[in-house]
């Protein structure tokens, strides 16, 4: 009977966890479904993983970019080897892959995810209803099925799916991980079978090599245990030994309680140490320091002024006390997200003010929990409640847990930057929560006289939960994918626009309200603001940010004409012989970012494709006025034929080539002057790539602004 009524429920929790997983795919493939499409930033697990094969933690500064920190002539990076290992099969034989895996890496950790919260969620739910013959009723099943739903695709993690590189590959790894070490510790916990402490012990040790803050959590709940087994073996205590007769697992065959309980806490004490080890030898392998990470050599510091400020402020790290007041409020703030009269509706708000005078390194688009993860935040309430208050010892037991996963979100309310992504830390703290609270609710309302009413009052108020925030995480996410995140594809970029207008055009008219046209971008901009640069000569969208170098940051650049530096073409590769190629030439005038703005200066910049036949790769080469700018090395697909893009944008300064949709190389470029593009003998130019979406939105605005001729008669 009691298999039966695990397998019921673990069905009600499939039919809404496979779904999520079904709608995490899409996010992952943006609509394409495609898992091996290529992503920018993708790549640093893959060039991680081929390191790791030559025996060394060192990777090419050329991939890590700003990410990397310099120890003498090597350069590392601060995301955990983890995910890196699961590429080493593939590394070891092939570059093709390179940057085409992160997807598939993260749908696995969501598979992970979700197996260890159907081992939490039926766990828990056995410290709470005692009867094994309890019947799953439809009033439970169903919500359990929006719960699991509203775990895996109605949470923050559908945001972390939006882009397939390596920021939100380390979050969602380190939230299976942890999720993973959790389950395997309520396991002990029921069972007290030395294996299962040490899987506990293993997924935190990789959680923490993953991502060390929401991997700490695990850490830390282990460490809970391993205390209170400490304090079990004190004389005279009996806490451990009333109900032990109880547990359902194996014993170390000990007649002994006490020599039981030190078994138990030296092998505890043990495997919370050794993830601690393995984390600082690591880290000191890299950074030549036990703990933390050297900031102040990171490549980013180096570039700019604001980060070395804010380190200065805050002695020499990113982690303060006086920024937990702030994220802590932002976090729990329900009013960050708008209804928005444009597709896809829902948009993020930039939070506005702080508590004291914490110097942030960036407040950045942020959500809050309530609105993201209502369901959760309201059953992990219930479930904080019931474990604190409830007279159950077995129930009582998961304090640990919640505890330890409180711990593992100190970092993320503690560092000097706001971000949407940081949220899914907040997800173990939450599910576990959740999980305890769903069969304490369930209980109550089934046990005894069933409330009818009440059941299908519940159930509604879930279903309404789940949607605001699947469509809240929906609505962000794709925002984010295709519009908002930074180093977004200007041909996505113009794709967000272009759907916006179809989406109003449905509706409306098609006439987009938030687009205006000037010579120049303007000073100040909401997010979602389009702006036209003279008769289309270049499109750009705000994310409604103010930048602290007074650059327009906050702009993301469209579609550029040809005629102000844009252009498309192909180039044939002999691929015969190692060789260079010509690909580009630019020539532009204007201001440059070191020199007084009325000062105008001209800068000639050549680019080329470098092909190794025996390494299979080719690079490009930008060389802008005698300094030379070498791309990430690229693997040398099946065809010759090579299809190039270029954006020499006067604009914004920003100077990119991409080689067959992957991002090949950029430089400096001065702003705010003219750019003549000349193509390479080597390389053809496709004509004819107008700016169809600016021309279609330039077309409505003159539209709507211009007033018909009206004849008056006369007598």
């Amino acid at each position: 009977e009691g298999g039966a009524v695990r397998r019921r429920w673990t069905t009600a929790a499939l039919c809404g966890g496979v779904p999520g997983v079904v709608l995490q795919c899409w996010m992952l493939t943006a609509g394409s479904w495609d898992l091996l499409r290529w992503g920018r930033q993708s790549d640093f697990y893959d060039v991680q993983a081929r390191s790791l094969l030559n025996g060394t933690f060192a990777m090419d500064q050329r991939v890590l970019g700003i990410e990397s920190f310099a120890r003498g002539d090597q350069h590392f990076m601060y995301f955990g080897p983890v995910p890196a290992l699961l590429r080493l099969p593939f590394v070891a034989f092939t570059r093709q892959l390179d940057g085409r895996l992160a997807a598939i890496s993260m749908l696995l950790a969501l598979g992970v995810t979700l197996v260890a919260l159907l081992s939490l969620g039926w766990r828990l739910r056995r410290r709470v209803v005692t009867a094994d013959d309890r019947v799953i009723s439809r009033f439970e099943s169903v919500s359990v099925a929006l719960t699991f739903f509203a775990m895996i695709g109605g949470s923050s993690l559908l945001y972390a799916s939006s882009r397939t590189w390596v920021y939100h590959e380390a979050i969602l790894w380190g939230v299976a991980l942890t999720l993973a070490s959790l389950a395997f510790l309520l396991a002990w916990l029921d069972h007290r079978s030395s294996w299962l402490l040490v899987g506990a012990s293993a997924f935190a040790m990789l959680a923490i090599l993953t991502r060390p803050s929401v991997g700490g959590g695990a850490l830390a709940a282990m460490g809970l245990v391993a205390g209170r087994e400490l304090l079990a073996m004190l004389p005279g205590d009996r806490r451990r030994d009333a109900g032990a007769d109880d547990r359902d697992g194996e014993s170390d065959g000990s007649d002994d309680p006490h020599a039981r309980h030190w078994v138990h806490g030296t092998l505890t004490v043990a495997v919370v140490v050794v993830p601690v080890l393995v984390y600082s030898l690591v880290n000191w392998l890299k950074f030549r320091r036990l703990l933390g990470v050297p900031f102040d050599q990171q490549g980013y510091t180096l570039l700019s002024q604001q980060r070395r400020d804010m380190l200065d402020a805050n002695g020499g790290t990113l982690f303060n006390p006086n920024f937990v007041p702030t994220n802590l409020v932002t976090y729990l703030r329900p009013d960050l997200v708008g209804l928005d009269g444009t597709f896809p509706f829902i948009q993020p708000r930039r939070p506005v003010g702080t508590i004291g005078s914490p110097f942030y390194d960036l407040i950045d688009l942020t959500s809050g929990v309530p609105t993201t993860m209502p369901l959760l935040l309201g059953l992990a309430l219930v479930g904080c409640w019931a474990v604190a208050r409830n007279g159950n010892n077995r129930l009582r037991e998961v304090w640990p847990l919640l505890v330890g996963c409180g711990a593992g979100t100190v970092a993320v309310l503690a560092i000097g930057y706001l971000a949407n992504r940081y949220q899914s830390d907040f997800l173990p703290l939450l599910a576990v929560g959740a999980l305890t609270g769903l069969p304490v609710l369930t209980e109550r309302l089934t046990s005894g006289s069933p409330r009818r009413g009440a059941q299908s009052s519940v159930v509604t108020l879930f279903g309404v939960l789940v949607v605001v925030g699947t469509l809240t995480n929906l609505a962000l996410g794709y925002s984010f994918q295709r519009a908002y995140g930074p180093s977004t594809h200007p041909d996505v970029v113009a794709g967000y626009i272009a759907e916006q207008s179809r989406v109003d055009g449905w509706l409306r008219d098609g006439e987009l309200a938030h687009v205006t046209q000037a010579p120049s971008l303007p000073d100040g901009s909401r997010i979602g603001d389009v702006a036209i640069i003279g008769q289309c000569d270049g499109l750009y969208l705000s994310d409604g940010g103010v930048a602290s170098d007074d650059k327009p940051t906050q702009w993301r650049l469209a579609e550029l004409s040809p005629s102000h530096g844009g252009a498309r073409g192909t180039i044939t590769l002999d691929r015969s012989q190692t060789g260079s190629f010509s690909l580009v030439g630019v020539t532009t005038t204007g201001s440059s970012s070191d020199a007084p703005t009325e000062a105008l200066i001209e800068a000639t910049i050549e680019v080329g494709i470098d092909v190794d036949i025996g390494r299979g790769i080719m690079t490009a080469v930008a060389i802008n006025d005698g300094v030379v700018t070498r791309g990430p090395d690229l693997p040398l697909g099946g065809i010759d034929l090579l299809t190039w893009e270029l954006f020499a944008d006067p604009v914004l300064g920003r100077f990119e080539v991409f080689l067959d949709g992957r991002f090949a190389v950029f430089t400096d470029m001065p702003s705010g002057g003219a750019v003549t593009v000349t193509v390479g003998g080597d390389a053809d130019r496709v004509d004819g790539q107008a700016p169809e979406v600016c021309d279609g939105l330039l077309a409505d605005l003159e539209s709507s602004i211009s007033e018909p001729l009206r004849l008056v008669p006369q007598g």
